[in-house]
């Protein structure tokens, strides 16, 4: 209803286009011709689907709707069924609109009620047996439109308690037996059966089943391990906290469920959520009768899953994000009475993760309704709208920091946060409060969030005339360069040049923060300098060759007659011949890629791995890095891009050139400002390198698969169409229609052979995807156990110092960030952020390296691979 829109700070979009987008607008289909018949048309179905999914829950439309598909049920309770299943998955804001107008079914339609609830558990049961994210959402989903059941009278409060606790008890079998990576899964079926609850809780406790349900969650939460990924927390627990301090997600929502139950056994109002309307307020009187009788789900089976390892698991099932960084009472209040209840923020949280997910822009749902205007209408309690909008610009950057990594690309959230920042006046003022007290505790924050807040703050500032309250930072100019908070100022000044003109970024800064910006875009002159002298005069010859566009085989020759290649070397004539290129090509991307396509045959000759000689390609990235290093906002990421996109560098060297680049310091620059001849470890350009060289073996792998499944799709379609075509020759044969007979199966013989057509596509799609698998096992797990074997010996005093106590003051007064505590960070965010690539052999290497560690830096190490239910190093260490 429109009314609720006000709970976001007012209907921000006016009268018509508002109502069909919400879908709260009365939209019926036709009835049948004559009034009787079933539909048949495709136009007619379409016009059911439509009434469905937009029907507002009002009671006159409410008994308008149910009215008319009983006058087409039974005969369609196929589509109908599957067109209400759809909607529960897809606008999970009106589930219990969806179980009521199943339930006004039943009376008058008893068999297209049976059907939704088989097929309800029948897709349950595949929804739970698939780790994709899409899987795991809907099977929340329908699992909560389970529990709605009872309510309405479809099944008794028992039986919905039964598939709840089939939930559970599948969590608690996988705790017992207690195979490799069993906890992510088991904590996600506990959280799911716990999610539901929410909805349904007074109806649900009056079985007598419930407690039992709820002793066995209770008795699973002890089986488990808290604290599961402790790598996945966004900020280290705050100062004075316990040294053994965890953040368990599922204790919390724990808690919240079980101080609703305990209130819920003296009075059933306590279940109330202002955020969920009961359906009695939907519907009421005599407009609802519960005539029809109860349906018996089938039992629920929960298929176990194995994983090969902790890692594996934890990528799979990763844990539920949250971010807590503003006072309780400004986004919750202190649950007194008549106020909001526990339940209140964790019902919004999921109201917003699942209108995300539900209207992501992409091709998976061809969704055209943006985001944000769904965001702007979830019916949120009215009573406190600047809590409301507290709640979700606190929420959406939970869902954008979450890690390993954001359930959506991070871009998504970027818009999302932009679009309501433009729509409701008054949410920029919250959003930008819930920054600022990020930025207050920034010393704590976890590396990669901070990077990623970052990245969100520069384009967010670069689609707002790069306007921002800079005045009350200022303090930053006077901190030490290392210091946590002006670190974070300098990396949004840097990605604002990168998506700006350095001249006006500059002016939007207040001159005591001009000391923030990066030095003017140009070459590395050190590097260059350097370059140039170990380069016995090489270096002057081959920029003149560039000039002159000598081709590769010339250059080459050239290497080897005048003695050069033989002082140099093969590694050095490489590196020379690759800042000669970039520097000529250094005016644009486009140049770099002509100038090393020009001489990729004489580079690929001196760098590839041949019987006799050992590959040096891993120069070339040093090269590309360090004659940008320090000098340009980015140009050192592309220039390495570059060299993977053209096959001239792999992954695997770009693993050989971290570790070669951590061993020998002095040859990336030893300030702590960073890397004065090069990238080292602990930059930015470091970071975005690693990411980049595992990034785009995963994108071709995504590729490939999207091929195969596209490939799979066309089989299947055949497949159906064939078994079609072999249908209507025998009904046309069984009336005697010989002709028509002899037609459909000339026409199944042509779809045979295109299927087999299609299945050798298929199978031609289906190999490279294996390869592109195995190649991103072998590119994450190579860069993952470098990082390991170079670092692990050098981080025993930064892991003693992040195992203890926090420090007490992380904000402004917070003491400057050592290197080799930004290393420890960064080398933990890169463990964690590929851990779903590497497999079950390099988490085994990764953990056999850190053998020799002390303890604590393989504990921290360890559990950014493996979580704290995969490692302990302790264990490991004796």
């Amino acid at each position: 209803p429109r009314s609720r829109a006000a709970t976001m700070g007012g209907d921000f979009r006016g009268g018509k286009r508002h109502r069909r987008e919400d879908g709260s607008h009365m939209r019926v289909f036709k009835p049948t011709v004559g009034g009787t018949g079933p539909m048949a048309g495709s136009r007619e179905l379409e016009e059911m689907r439509e009434a469905i999914i937009h029907c507002d829950g009002s009671p006159e439309m409410m008994k308008h709707l149910s009215g008319l598909l009983a006058q087409d049920l039974p005969a369609l309770n196929e589509p109908a069924c599957r067109f209400v299943l759809e909607c529960v998955q897809n606008l999970p804001v009106k589930t219990p609109v969806y179980a009521t107008l199943v339930a006004m079914l039943n009376h008058g339609c008893g068999e297209f009620v049976e059907e939704v609830v088989r097929a309800t558990c029948e897709l349950l049961e595949t929804l739970l047996a698939s780790a994709s994210l899409d899987d795991r959402i809907r099977a929340r989903l329908l699992l909560r439109f389970v529990a709605v059941w009872p309510i309405v009278g479809i099944v008794s409060e028992s039986a919905a308690v039964d598939i709840l606790d089939a939930v559970v008890c599948a969590a608690l079998d996988a705790a017992e037996k207690g195979e490799p990576g069993w906890q992510p899964r088991a904590d996600y079926l506990a959280y799911i059966a716990l999610a539901a609850l929410p909805w349904a809780g007074g109806t649900l406790q009056k079985a007598k089943e419930f407690d039992r349900m709820m002793d066995s969650i209770e008795d699973y939460l002890r089986k488990r391990r808290q604290g599961p990924d402790p790598a996945a927390m966004l900020f280290a627990p705050p100062a004075g906290s316990a040294a053994d301090t965890v953040d368990d997600w599922l204790e919390e929502c724990w808690g919240r469920v079980n101080e609703v139950r305990k209130a819920g056994a003296q009075d059933e109002a306590s279940w109330t959520v202002k955020s969920i309307p009961p359906v009695t307020d939907i519907v009421t009187g005599d407009e609802f009768e519960y005539a029809g009788h109860k349906h018996t789900p089938p039992p629920l089976k929960v298929v176990e899953m194995t994983f090969s390892g902790a890692a594996e698991a934890l990528a799979a099932y990763p844990v539920r994000p949250r971010l807590r960084i503003l006072p309780q009472e400004q986004t919750e209040g202190l649950w007194d009475a008549g106020d909001w209840g526990p339940l209140e923020r964790f019902v919004a949280e999921e109201y917003i993760a699942d209108t995300l997910w539900a209207f992501e822009p992409g091709f998976r749902r061809d969704t055209t309704i943006p985001a944000a205007d769904q965001m702007g209408t979830l019916p949120l309690p009215a009573d406190h709208p600047e809590r409301c909008q507290f709640l979700v610009a606190e929420t959406l950057f939970g869902e954008m920091l979450a890690l390993p990594r954001p359930a959506h690309e991070a871009v998504f959230y970027h818009i999302v946060i932009q679009d309501l920042c433009k729509a409701i006046p008054s949410f920029p003022k919250m959003m930008a409060k819930v920054v600022g007290q990020m930025f207050r505790q920034i010393g704590r924050m976890e590396f990669e969030a901070r990077e990623r807040l970052a990245d969100w703050m520069a384009h967010h500032l670069s689609c707002f005339d790069l306007a921002w309250p800079w005045q009350s930072w200022v303090h930053v100019a006077d901190q030490a360069s290392n210091h946590p908070q002006r670190t974070f100022c300098s990396s949004v000044v840097r990605r604002l040049c990168r998506l700006s003109y350095y001249d006006r970024v500059k002016e939007s800064l207040p001159d005591e923060l001009h000391c923030l910006m990066p030095n003017t875009p140009a070459l590395n002159p050190d590097y260059i300098l350097e370059t140039l002298n170990g380069s016995s005069g090489a270096l002057r010859d081959l920029q003149a060759f560039m000039k002159e566009k000598k081709p590769a085989p010339e250059v080459m020759e050239w290497l080897k007659t005048s003695g050069k290649l033989d002082a140099l070397g093969r590694a050095g004539a490489a590196k020379v011949l690759t800042v000669a290129a970039l520097q000529h090509g250094q005016k644009c991307i486009t140049h770099h890629n002509v100038l090393l396509k020009r001489y990729e045959g004489a580079l690929t000759e001196l760098t590839q791995e041949t019987s006799e000689l050992e590959g040096c390609a891993d120069v070339m990235v040093a090269a590309a890095a360090g004659i940008w290093a320090g000098t340009h906002p980015h140009m050192a990421v592309t220039a390495v891009s570059r060299l993977l996109e053209l096959g001239l560098a792999k992954p695997a060297d770009v693993a050989r050139w971290l570790e070669s680049s951590i061993s020998d310091e002095t040859a990336a620059g030893t300030d702590d400002d960073g890397a004065s001849r090069g990238v080292a470890w602990g930059t930015a350009d470091a970071w975005d390198i690693a990411c980049l060289a595992v990034e785009t073996v995963a994108a071709d792998r995504e590729n490939r698969e999207w091929k195969a499944s596209a490939a799979r799709r066309k089989v299947e379609a055949a497949e159906a169409q064939a078994a079609r075509a072999t249908a209507d020759a025998d009904r046309a044969a069984s009336q005697g229609r010989h002709v028509d007979a002899g037609r459909a199966k000339e026409a199944a013989g042509r779809i045979e052979g295109k299927i087999a057509r299609l299945r050798a596509e298929l199978d031609d799609a289906s190999l490279p995807v294996e390869h592109a698998g195995a190649q991103l096992a072998d590119a994450a797990g190579a860069l993952c156990l470098a990082l390991v074997k170079s670092l692990a010996p050098k981080l025993a005093d930064a892991a003693a110092d992040a195992a203890g106590p926090t420090p007490a003051e992380v904000g402004a007064d917070a003491a400057p960030e050592r290197r080799d505590a930004r290393a420890l960070a960064m080398c933990v965010a890169a463990l964690r952020r590929f851990r779903s690539y590497v497999g079950a052999e390099y988490e085994g290497k990764v953990r056999e390296a850190l053998g020799g560690a002390t303890a604590e830096v393989a504990t921290a190490l360890g559990e950014a691979m493996s979580g704290r239910v995969g490692f302990s190093g302790a264990a490991m260490i004796e």
